[in-house]
């Protein structure tokens, strides 16, 4: 009976995953580049293939940086002599992670997606809880499908205002306070 309204749900939902996912292929590959240049500074074998390795695996949230970081920092402990390539390492993603999670992710993923960071670390936990792993990886685009759901739909309205992060006043209604 509301076929107008499920097809601009499923409009906004596919617009808004589209752009999440795109949004984290732009921070996983600003990630994975800076990982292969220094590791290839640092001396670390094969650099490349660990710096496309770890923006893979960044695609994992939560654990997928972790694992990318694990491997190189383990073959820079096998061949290094002394402890200064593992530190160096170590170093290199400590730094890199910082910039990625507290700069670039807030920034693009919070334009993208329409969801309150809080919203999207209880989906992770929710959804990791019910499905597993699998859950993990769709945390996020089943959490914006809710908010869409929640947003073209009035008796879903309840979801579009716990997890959604609506702008607080419009551009009019911006201009007119600033008046």
């Amino acid at each position: 009976g509301h076929i107008s309204a499920a097809t601009h749900a499923m409009e906004d939902a596919g617009a808004r995953v589209f752009r999440y996912l795109l949004m984290q292929l732009v921070v996983n590959v600003s990630y994975g580049i800076p990982v292969a240049i220094g590791l290839y500074f640092i001396g670390v074998p094969n650099a490349v293939l660990w710096g496309a390795f770890a923006a893979v695996l960044r695609f994992i949230p939560y654990i997928g940086p972790w694992i990318g970081a694990a491997l190189p920092i383990t073959l820079s402990l096998a061949v290094s002599p002394s402890w200064t390539m593992p530190f160096l390492t170590i170093g290199l993603f400590v730094v890199l992670e910082l910039l990625s999670n507290n700069l670039m992710e807030p920034w693009l993923y919070g334009s993208s997606t329409g969801v309150t960071p809080i919203a999207l670390i209880v989906a992770a936990v929710f959804w990791t809880w019910l499905w597993g792993p699998v859950g993990l990886l769709l945390s996020t685009p089943l959490t914006v499908c809710l908010v869409v759901l929640g947003r073209h739909f009035p008796r879903l309205r309840v979801l579009a205002i716990m997890l959604g992060d609506p702008r607080a006043l419009q551009s009019f209604e911006r201009l007119y306070e600033r008046i």
